[in-house]
């Protein structure tokens, strides 16, 4: 009754982005943040650490899924969940024949990493024998895998038949149960929703999970200030000495920064509330990004990937898509 109480009178107060996309610097006005009440999380409360931020932005909003291999778990975690410290629905699953990271093809082991769900793929494209009534397909290797020369592909989080048991192990695909893919299918939005895949996830307190979204926030509002500001300095200090984002590398990539410069006479970065996750020393930053400058703009999806390298935040690649044809919604057939 106690605890009832505690939850029902206490508020915490909350700082948020607006649905509306934000900018600051010289040449705008004061950023769109609005303050919320919501309920206070309870004493259990806990959160995932590999989940700083879900986008409150509907143009890049969804839901996440997070695999633990160790105890064999997925979790579904939406907005509303994440601002609780909650779990919306957890379901067991099995995983890889062998225990450990991914590294090579037919390995039969399940990669960890931030991954999205490209295609959803159903029987009779599929044998119903293998794969249960339905597949989704990852990204698998995404980026931060190439970088470390992981190989292999075909990484699903698929279903089995009632008749297959949950501990046989896969080839190093997340696997569940039919009547459970068929509950969490309408939460997924192809090419939108993540799939996080640790050898342990992490909850951690409300207190740590403010300071780690804190952290990484601040970071990336210091990025997009630094170039808006055309502060070329301290921005390229942003990238790894590893930066590639074909055709560019970081010493490229500062020279054309340094021709668009001279050719605008002023740039707006506005950026929407990013979805943000973390998986070891990885970080994946996506937002919608709408750049403007008196020769050119545009409005899309960027997505920024991100490496803690001796203790500071630095940029191994970034990429960017036009927001209708990367993002725009897509029903699960």
């Amino acid at each position: 009754m106690l605890l009832f109480l505690y939850n029902f009178l206490s508020f915490l107060i909350i700082f948020s982005f607006s649905h509306k996309a934000i900018a600051t610097g010289p040449d705008s006005g004061p950023e769109a943040m609005e303050i919320k009440l919501i309920p206070a999380p309870s004493i259990e409360a806990k959160y995932p650490k590999q989940i700083l931020n879900l986008s409150t932005d509907e143009r890049i909003s969804t839901n996440a899924l997070l695999a633990d291999k160790t105890k064999r778990q997925l979790s579904v975690i939406d907005l509303s969940s994440l601002s609780q410290g909650a779990i919306k629905d957890q379901y067991t699953i099995d995983i890889g024949k062998k225990s450990g990271d991914k590294t090579k093809r037919n390995d039969k082991r399940t990669p960890e990493g931030i991954y999205r769900l490209l295609e959803r793929k159903a029987p009779p494209e599929i044998p119903f024998e293998t794969y249960g009534s339905m597949a989704f397909t990852t990204n698998y290797p995404n980026y931060f895998d190439k970088f470390q020369n992981k190989t292999g592909d075909g990484i699903w989080l698929h279903s089995v038949p009632d008749k297959v048991p949950l501990t046989r192990g896969s080839r190093g695909c997340v696997v569940l149960r039919n009547n459970d893919i068929k509950k969490i299918e309408s939460t997924i939005l192809l090419n939108k929703t993540f799939l996080v895949i640790d050898n342990k996830i992490d909850w951690i307190s409300a207190e740590e999970h403010v300071a780690a979204k804190d952290y990484a926030l601040e970071w990336f509002n210091q990025w997009r200030t630094h170039w808006q500001n055309q502060d070329l300095e301290n921005y390229i200090e942003k990238y790894s000495s590893q930066f590639q984002a074909p055709p560019f590398n970081k010493k490229t990539w500062l020279a054309h920064k340094q021709k668009l410069k001279e050719r605008y006479s002023y740039v707006k970065v506005r950026v929407s509330d990013p979805n943000i996750f973390q998986l070891k020393n990885q970080y994946l930053i996506q937002f919608v990004q709408e750049y403007e400058s008196d020769g050119y703009s545009d409005v899309g999806v960027k997505t920024l990937y991100v490496i803690k390298e001796n203790g500071t935040l630095k940029i191994r690649r970034e990429e960017w898509a036009p927001l209708v044809v990367n993002m725009a919604h897509q029903q699960n057939k």
